[in-house]
């Protein structure tokens, strides 16, 4: 393909997103895509995600649509304040399963949207619901150690066996307390600037310290760091009658290669590669260079983002793992290689070339914007229909069509490639 070419397909799928974006646009706020069949409702992090790019297109009708999901949100936000998961936009209904991390990026949309617009006075309006959401996530850190604790399958993989202390949500968290920060700051509001900044800091180090995984730290520490003494260590290796056994089962189920472990629970964790939730931490500044620079081999290595940019995680779940659920056939979605499980994502696909892009990997993020381009141009029925999701292995489209995030994310990751920075992170 000669450069003339690869440059007008480029061109071409800005253009084709900016009208899928355009379609979903509805009075109550951005639609998750564009079919009343299909996923009609304002969903709390597909609008959110979307704006990143969306807010680029410069159209006014899609600028009212991202303006109206931040009101409906807030407008549906419960007293306790969670955010719902989405709004119903034919009943004007919430919905409030998969609630995990809405909110999170309801406090992150917010902050995009003044970053992008300085509408100081709509920032104000928002910014009693934006407290009350981060209150709401405080209550969550239930054991205590800053880090946001949830129930099976409530985040983005609303069908999948995440659980416990989540990778993606907790660094989620960090970037939505450091971008409260900035608001609580923009409204002079120093005491909980303060506070946010040094939660941050300790979302953080938690991250660090419990969920990145190397080849030096084993099972023992991995549980010993989220559970506790090593007394009830000492019980666990009895249970495997004895160390020897212990360590042989460790060297089974670890990889040689580092990365953050994708969630942690009563007394066991997560072994796959979560692509959002490590994406996120070199974004948002939660994995240092060395860590970011790892994170990125190891999506080389496995051909994570082969042949398209990027499989939700590696690698998939099959049945009889600890982490296989048989509600993983429901509908025929998260079979292995599919959906949530091994599936991949267009919109993800915009996080890996802007972590790209944060690395200074230009030509790589250039290279991986025009296969994202390529992904969205394939469709079941005709081109550009911006699929949710394709199989993993095949690339063939399987999920629904002309998805506003897959569409957002494109233009967000063509502006990051352009403009040689991770914009707004």
């Amino acid at each position: 393909m000669s450069k003339s070419v690869q440059d007008n397909l480029v061109e071409t799928a800005y253009e084709e997103a900016t009208r899928v974006l355009k379609n979903c646009a509805h009075t109550l706020g951005m639609k998750a895509s564009v079919g009343m069949d299909a996923y009609h409702q304002v969903w709390a992090r597909d609008s959110m995600i979307t704006l990143l790019g969306a807010c680029f297109a410069r159209d006014k009708k899609i600028d009212r649509a991202l303006r109206a999901s931040i009101d409906t949100l807030r407008k549906n936000q419960t007293p306790l304040g969670i955010i719902p998961n989405n709004v119903d936009v034919k009943t004007g209904k919430p919905n409030f399963q998969a609630y995990a991390d809405g909110g999170l990026w309801f406090v992150i949309g917010n902050a995009i949207y003044f970053e992008n617009t300085r509408d100081r006075a709509f920032l104000k309006k928002n910014y009693p619901a934006i407290k009350r959401t981060l209150e709401w996530y405080q209550y969550q850190d239930v054991h205590n150690t800053s880090l946001l604790s949830i129930q099976e399958a409530s985040d983005w993989e609303d069908l999948f066996a995440v659980r416990g202390r989540g990778l993606y949500v907790n660094v989620l968290y960090h970037f939505a307390l450091r971008k409260a920060s900035r608001i609580a700051r923009h409204l002079n509001d120093n005491t909980q600037q303060t506070f946010y900044i040094r939660l941050a800091r300790k979302v953080r180090a938690e991250i660090n310290t419990r969920l990145w995984y190397t080849k030096t730290k084993n099972m023992h520490t991995i549980i010993e760091t989220g559970f506790g003494t090593e007394e009830s260590l000492n019980h666990s290796r009895n249970t495997f009658e004895g160390k020897r056994k212990w360590e042989r089962f460790m060297k089974k189920i670890l990889r040689k290669d580092s990365y953050y472990l994708p969630y942690i629970t009563f007394r066991i964790f997560g072994e796959w590669f979560d692509s959002f939730g490590n994406l996120l931490a070199i974004l948002s500044g939660v994995a240092d260079k060395t860590k970011a620079k790892q994170i990125l081999a190891f999506v080389e290595k496995y051909n994570v983002a082969l042949p398209y940019p990027i499989k939700a995680i590696y690698p998939p779940i099959f049945p009889e793992k600890k982490d296989w659920r048989y509600y993983y056939t429901y509908s025929d979605l998260n079979h292995p290689h599919q959906y949530h499980n091994g599936g991949i994502w267009p919109f993800l696909g915009g996080f890996y070339v802007a972590a790209l892009i944060k690395v200074g990997k230009y030509q790589k993020a250039e290279k991986a914007l025009l296969s994202l381009a390529l992904l969205n141009k394939k469709g079941k029925d005709h081109p550009w229909e911006f699929n949710e999701c394709f199989h993993g292995k095949s690339g063939k489209p399987i999920g629904m069509t002309e998805q506003a995030w897959s569409a957002g994310m494109y233009i967000y990751a063509y502006e990051c490639v352009n403009k040689k920075k991770p914009i707004f992170f």
